[in-house]
């Protein structure tokens, strides 16, 4: 991840942690991200790293 944007992506994966849900790369695409619940569920994948602030704040 560049580091300009691992900030953006500390404050995303922050906020969706506070509300119950899991950030995490996905296996096959390192720009990708996935959102998952507490039970392991996956909820959302393939999100970019704006989709995945834009979720954060929607939340």
């Amino acid at each position: 991840m560049n580091e300009l944007f691992k900030e953006e992506y500390k404050a995303a994966e922050e906020k969706l942690y506070n509300k119950g849900y899991y950030v995490c790369n996905m296996v096959y695409d390192a720009n990708c991200y996935e959102v998952s619940d507490r039970d392991g569920k996956v909820l959302i994948d393939y999100l970019s790293l704006s989709q995945l602030c834009q979720l954060s704040e929607m939340l």
